[in-house]
């Protein structure tokens, strides 16, 4: 429970403001996949949206005890018949299909990205799309790249490594992945969180994706 305290205190209100970025964007009624759910806290800060808008959330996550406090909270919240959050990895998930699988600051994360990519696009409707937000380093910084992978030892939390923009492009286009939007929502101090909104490369395309980018912040619902 210390390790999920800490995670609330650390993440959560920048998770939150990511959350209301992609809830906008989804039609009612939506089913959705969240992988990286962590303690539940940005997901159900929603709350109200959910309800509304008749979302259907799967949340994974494979810390233990950060799904505990999820579950918790989805009780609490009596939204047992809206939200399901299970200890498992994405790559033995085998749910679906989803409108949209969401990476909140996750899939840098992952030892295996372009697998997960190749996993969850199997798991998409049709019309499904894969939503990411992500903190970028907007140029190369020798410090950073050192201190953060030490941040774990210090709040039990694991934070990755630097993520730059080429090196997250390239794991969608093996992926098979074509970008369709990148939307800065925040930038400062030589980085830049963004949203960026993915669906699986047509068959018979080159897959270079010609993104749409532009600047708008993140909303909550009306």
């Amino acid at each position: 429970m210390f390790r999920s305290l800490i995670y609330d205190t650390l993440i959560l209100r920048l998770t939150t403001q990511w959350y209301a970025a992609v809830f906008q964007r989804l039609a009612p009624g939506a089913t959705v996949l969240d992988i990286g759910v962590g303690t539940a806290g940005a997901l159900l800060a929603h709350e109200r949206w959910i309800r509304e808008r008749g979302l259907h959330v799967t949340g994974i996550d494979i810390d233990a005890d950060y799904i505990r406090r999820a579950r918790a909270r989805v009780r609490a919240a009596a939204l047992e018949g809206r939200v399901e959050v299970t200890l498992e990895s994405v790559y033995d998930h085998a749910g679906g299909p989803y409108e949209a699988v969401y990476f909140s600051g996750s899939f840098m994360l992952l030892p295996e990205p372009e697998r997960a990519l190749h996993h969850c696009a199997g798991l998409l409707t049709n019309a499904g799309r894969v939503y990411f937000t992500q903190t970028f380093q907007t140029r190369r910084s020798w410090l950073v790249e050192r201190i953060k992978p030490w941040l774990r030892r210090l709040t039990t939390i694991d934070f990755g490594q630097v993520t730059y923009a080429a090196d997250f492009r390239a794991h969608l286009t093996n992926a098979g992945l074509t970008i369709e939007e990148w939307i800065t929502l925040d930038e400062h101090h030589g980085r830049a969180a963004c949203l960026v909104i993915a669906k699986p490369t047509p068959a018979g395309t080159d897959g270079d994706p010609i993104p749409v980018h532009r600047r708008r912040p993140s909303q909550g619902p009306e």
